[in-house]
């Protein structure tokens, strides 16, 4: 895991991430990057383009490398949503919703919701 973080941060600082994708490297601009969601082990990644890329690492790695950017929130266990990309946050009875440019609704964990209902009043 060390090796890996230590890979990433110099195109972190460029503001990209390199996966690995079906044997292939891809070099993606974070501002690019949609959605990131947790597949027992693996990440999906969603990219603006609307292509879907898949990494072996863990969603909490790439929690983790992208905390610094101040635009990636993790509004569940299994998702971390670029804030550049919401177009709202809605109440749907009882549950807090945030909804993409791609059309996806992400729901928002209880312990999660008060925070980010905070940080949208903002």
């Amino acid at each position: 895991m060390d090796n890996f973080l230590e890979i990433q941060r110099p195109y972190i600082a460029k503001g990209m991430i390199r996966i690995r994708h079906n044997g292939k490297l891809y070099y993606i601009k974070t501002s690019d990057v949609v959605l990131l969601e947790s597949d027992i082990n693996y990440t999906h990644i969603h990219l603006k383009s609307g292509k879907k890329l898949l990494s072996s690492r863990n969603l909490s790695l790439f929690e983790f490398m992208l905390k610094d950017t101040q635009s990636f929130i993790r509004p569940n266990r299994r998702q971390v949503v670029n804030i550049d990309y919401l177009t709202n946050f809605s109440i749907e009875k009882s549950t807090k919703v945030l909804r993409l440019i791609n059309g996806l609704s992400i729901s928002i964990s209880r312990r999660k919701s008060l925070k980010l209902a905070k940080s949208f009043e903002n």
